[in-house]
């Protein structure tokens, strides 16, 4: 794996003046300070005035008002800073169209800030309500359970299918060990799972580099590198919620958000992994079948990678044989297995597909060149990046996370399928599209079929 790891102080990249980069652009951080620390919650209020609030719309959701939501409140009454709520159900619910409407419905005009009380679903949709308004958001972390705090997108299902979408960045985010620690379990392991996913996110960002071109930043790699290790190196303090394994985990999502946001893309901390989660999650809206955190989900999502870049490096591609396989490809069927696959959430990515890029003749031919004639290197891409299968595997099961779908209630043998409709869920280069363009997609999904 990669040697470039060293430990890096949050507060201090916080402070870091923007540089203009190596890779052609210019860094900055949107997110100007972090606090996770015990009693943190107890410093809201002077964050709430240094940055301009002077009445505050507060979204949460019953949950995560218990959590945290109520000693917020508490903290800015008792400094005299008046506020709005709005206050979503308890029921686990996908920021969707309704659920953002709500929070529009019900924003109160003479707010000049928001502040989130929550992770996942509410950070996402405060996010959307911060950059809509203009107005600056303060985040207030209910668990550390998934990587989009300090990112400045949000993902979203729009018309049944996961996207992400510009947002706002939070000026501030505060971590509460007391409330962190003591966040449901899986929640935890759900930011652990978020932060493996990013052997692979990192991997495939590189090799997209290789094969597409794209744009791609060592700095932001090397940014995420040091977060995942921080969060390996102290993993195995979740189950007994030391406070410095969840500190760990915490900053590591956090990092990870702010290398997505100099990089102005979500591909440094997303991969063919989160399109696993992404999937089970439309299934779950089209159908009702289970599902569980995000984090979970890609937890599960790498292992899957991981069999796959293992059985990846023992092919050689060539290129009359990606050639022909190609030729041999039918579109329409791959929209019915989509439909049968997804139902209706399948009509977005079907009609993305029909333009996509990847299945124009000329370009899949150029891409096929590029990878046979670089093949080595992306091998050693893989080789430098990756950890063995067997070492995370065993590590989710130390902490007792899923790491089959059959342990989150859904059949391992729908695996190779999903894998298949990884590689149309966006126009993103990942461990799919590799194997489509060189002919071996079935073949990769073969180790989809093995539980994990």
């Amino acid at each position: 794996m990669n040697g470039n790891k060293k430990t890096i102080d949050l507060n201090e990249l916080m402070r870091r003046p923007a540089f203009r980069c190596a890779c052609g652009k210019t860094h900055s951080a949107h997110l100007k300070e972090a606090l996770i620390c015990e009693g943190a919650i107890q410093r809201l209020s002077p964050f709430v005035r240094n940055y301009g609030g002077t009445k505050v719309y507060v979204l949460a959701d019953e949950n995560t008002f218990a959590a945290a939501g109520r000693q917020a409140l508490q903290e800015l009454t008792e400094e005299g800073v008046p506020y709005t709520l709005h206050l979503f159900g308890k029921e686990r619910a996908e920021p969707d169209e309704k659920m953002i409407g709500a929070a529009f419905a019900h924003f109160d005009h003479s707010c000049d800030m928001i502040l989130a009380v929550g992770s996942g679903v509410i950070n996402d949709i405060s996010k959307i309500v911060a950059k809509t308004t203009g107005h600056p958001l303060i985040t207030v972390a209910t668990a550390p359970s998934m990587d989009g705090y300090a990112s400045s997108t949000s993902s979203i299902v729009r018309d049944g299918l996961k996207v992400s979408v510009e947002s706002a960045c939070p000026a501030v985010i505060i971590g509460d060990l007391n409330v962190l620690k003591n966040a449901p379990l899986q929640m935890i392991r759900a930011g652990l799972g978020d932060m493996l996913a990013k052997y692979i996110s990192v991997t495939e960002w590189r090799i997209g580099q290789i094969v597409t071109g794209e744009y791609y930043c060592e700095d932001v790699a090397a940014l995420i590198r040091a977060a995942l290790k921080t969060c390996v190196d102290n993993a195995r303090g979740i189950l007994t919620r030391e406070p410095a394994a969840v500190k760990a985990v915490m900053e590591g999502l956090i990092l990870s958000g702010v290398a997505a946001d100099w990089a102005g893309v979500s591909r440094p901390v997303s991969g063919v992994e989160h399109y696993f989660s992404h999937i089970w999650d439309m299934r779950a809206l089209e159908f009702g079948s289970p599902f569980d955190l995000h984090g979970v989900q890609c937890g599960i999502g790498t292992l899957y990678a991981l069999r796959g870049y293992r059985r990846l490096q023992s092919l050689s591609p060539d290129e009359a044989a990606g050639k022909a396989a190609f030729a041999a490809f039918d579109r329409e069927a791959l929209f019915g297995r989509l439909r049968a696959l997804l139902g209706n959430a399948a009509d977005p990515m079907i009609s993305a597909a029909r333009t996509a890029d990847r299945y124009d003749p000329e370009k899949h031919a150029a891409r096929l060149k590029t990878i046979c004639g670089r093949w080595n290197e992306i091998l050693a891409v893989i080789r430098e990046e990756l950890p063995p299968f067997e070492e995370i595997k065993a590590l989710l099961t130390e902490i007792g996370a899923p790491v089959n779908p059959a342990d989150i209630g859904l059949p391992n043998s729908d695996a190779p399928a999903v894998f298949a409709a990884t590689k149309d869920i966006r126009d993103k280069y990942i461990l799919s599209t590799l194997a489509f363009d060189i002919g071996a997609l079935d073949e990769i999904a073969e180790e989809m079929k093995h539980e994990n």
